[in-house]
C-alpha cells in the first residue's frame, strides 16, 4: 500500500502495505485510514477487499511472479507485510511459507529501507528467524495481540524499533 503521510513534523512517506485480505490486513489498513493515511495496498484478490474509502487504492501483488513482486515494492520506503493469524488457514500459511523470503527479497531489491511484518505470536519465530540474517534493513516484527493495528500505524508515523521484536516493555 502506499500510504503518504504528511503533517507538520513528518515529511512524506512512501508505504506500501501487502497481504492476504484477511481480517489482520483488514484491521491494519482499517487503523491507517483512521489516523489519516492514505493507503494503497496490494492483495491476493483484491476484489475481496470490502473496505470503501476515498483514501485506499487497492491492486494485485503477483506473488508467483518474483519480477512483478519486485517491480510492484518500487519506489516505496516502507513496506507492511500482513499475514494471517489463524493457523488453519492452509491457503494463507501455504502462501506465506512460498513466498515470505522472497516477498522479502523482492522488497530489498527494490530499495524498500523498512519492514512492519505483522503476523501470528505462534508465527514469531518463523518470520523473525529469516528477519534477523537481513543486515541491509529496517525490520519490526509486530504479533497479532492486543492492539497491533494501533501498534503498526504508530511504527509507520515514529518508528521505534529497529530490527527487533516490538514489545510494550
Amino acid at each position: 500500500m502506499l500510504l503518504l503521510i504528511e503533517t507538520a513534523n513528518i515529511s512524506m512517506k512512501e508505504i506500501v502495505i501487502t497481504g492476504t485480505t484477511c481480517h489482520v490486513f483488514a484491521d491494519v489498513v482499517g487503523a491507517m485510514l483512521a489516523d489519516g493515511l492514505a493507503v494503497e495496498a496490494l492483495v491476493d484478490f483484491p476484489e475481496r477487499v470490502m473496505i470503501s474509502d476515498t483514501r485506499l487504492t487497492i491492486g494485485h501483488l503477483p506473488l508467483g511472479n518474483y519480477e512483478k513482486v519486485r517491480e510492484s515494492f518500487s519506489g516505496y520506503s516502507t513496506a507492511v507485510l500482513t499475514y494471517s493469524d489463524n493457523l488453519q488457514d492452509r491457503y494463507s500459511n501455504e502462501l506465506t511459507l512460498r513466498h515470505f523470503v522472497d516477498t522479502v527479497q523482492a522488497a530489498r531489491e527494490a530499495g524498500v529501507e523498512r519492514l512492519i511484518v505483522v503476523g501470528s505470536p505462534d508465527s514469531q519465530a518463523f518470520f523473525v528467524s529469516d528477519l534477523r540474517r537481513l543486515d541491509d534493513i529496517d525490520w519490526v516484527f509486530i504479533s497479532t495481540e492486543g492492539n497491533y493495528p494501533g501498534r503498526v500505524v504508530s511504527e509507520v508515523n515514529n518508528p521505534a524499533f529497529h530490527s527487533a521484536v516490538y514489545s510494550e516493555a
